[in-house]
């Protein structure tokens, strides 16, 4: 997932880069807005960062640019030393999505782009199956935990889809059988192939992913 800083502080838009790199961001920085606007991926970001005291073209433009003609739809966030209520509501209410006040903490910061971009996930066309940190892309077969994409085959992703459609509910090893393509006969899947193949799920997605057997037979994804 794509972010944008614009941040005249270059310490700061640095700091605030690795902070959220470390969470699997791709995160570019800009000090101005005419560098910004000269870039390739620039209505391409999943979420601008936008600080409010730009010593050049005036932010509040160039947040109105963004949205003008639904150029982008994506969060925006606005940093400013003003701590203001009355201020907020007002930048709020024109086109952003957020406002944080200086200075703000690196965990905050992180609390609010992921709260930002799970609601922009709910406004997608594509089917999205939330669990925890990971989302599920029904239509492209991709598993992501917050944006780093988990390497799994087919059959596994098959399986993982069956467990997010049945969040909290018993799943039989018969279950997975006859609801999964696999390479051969459903009959000839044996329990040690079902188990073999969770197994290396759960190796792949951590603890993370409590998936629980129940006596052998059943399995649940629990909270």
């Amino acid at each position: 997932m794509l972010i944008a800083i614009l941040e005249d502080e270059d310490l700061l838009a640095k700091n605030t880069a690795k902070k959220l790199e470390k969470y699997w961001y791709t995160v570019n920085v800009f000090n101005d807005i005419l560098s910004i606007k000269t870039d390739n991926n620039l209505l391409k970001y999943d979420l601008y960062i936008v600080d409010i005291t730009l010593p050049d073209w005036n932010w509040l433009e160039f947040i109105k640019w963004l949205r003008d003609n639904k150029r982008t739809n994506s969060p925006i966030i606005i940093t400013s030393a003003y701590n203001d209520i009355d201020k907020k509501v007002y930048w709020l209410s024109l086109w952003a999505d957020d406002y944080l006040a200086k200075p703000f903490s690196p965990d905050e910061l992180i609390a609010r782009v992921s709260a930002l971009i799970r609601r922009s996930y709910t406004t997608y066309d594509t089917p999205i199956l939330k669990y925890k940190d990971f989302y599920y892309d029904k239509e492209n077969k991709t598993l992501k935990k917050w944006t780093k994409e988990i390497d799994l085959n087919k059959k596994e992703l098959d399986i993982v889809e069956l467990f997010l459609d049945n969040k909290w509910k018993l799943i039989t090893k018969a279950k997975i059988t006859s609801s999964i393509r696999w390479d051969y006969e459903n009959l000839l899947v044996s329990d040690n192939t079902i188990n073999v193949t969770i197994s290396r799920i759960r190796a792949k997605l951590w603890d993370s992913f409590n998936l629980k057997t129940l006596i052998g037979k059943w399995y649940k994804l629990e909270k």
